[in-house]
């Protein structure tokens, strides 16, 4: 498996960033790839990506929990893909926001469509959408102030 994690700090109270980060509706603006998606039944939701030209349907599970400030998701069309994040207070009105990602390795797999590829296209493609996701945070506080 693949693990990869970053933590950012966003000046936003934590209940705001999980507010607007806990609606499924909100993903494609800080998603890479990601063009719509749309919450479904029990937890599940649907939506289209589009990578290298390519468009494509997605699904999996979505799931949040408000009293840790967590969310959970999971894909059920690409195996050994989930992810969590947490938002927590870090400072007066910051939130400390860690995303963490779990897949299984191209490099696993037979055979390896790009070894040694994938881990810096997922480092670079969290490492953008952390900052897509801070911004949008911290665009969305200064429309409500």
């Amino acid at each position: 498996m693949s693990e990869h994690e970053r933590t950012v700090t966003a000046h936003v109270p934590p209940e705001n960033a999980f507010r607007y980060l806990s609606s499924v509706s909100h993903l494609p603006e800080f998603v890479p790839h990601l063009r719509e998606i749309r919450e479904e039944e029990n937890d599940h939701v649907w939506g289209t990506a589009e990578m290298e030209g390519k468009r494509f349907e997605v699904s999996g599970f979505f799931r949040t929990d408000e009293a840790s400030r967590r969310l959970d998701w999971e894909s059920d069309g690409t195996p050994g893909y989930r992810g969590w994040m947490t938002i927590q207070p870090a400072g007066t009105d910051q939130s400390r926001i860690t995303v963490h990602l779990s897949m299984r390795s191209a490099a696993s797999e037979t055979p390896p469509p790009h070894p040694g590829l994938a881990p810096e296209r997922i480092e670079r493609d969290l490492e953008n959408a952390i900052g897509k996701l801070r911004e949008t945070l911290e665009r969305q506080a200064a429309v409500m102030a």
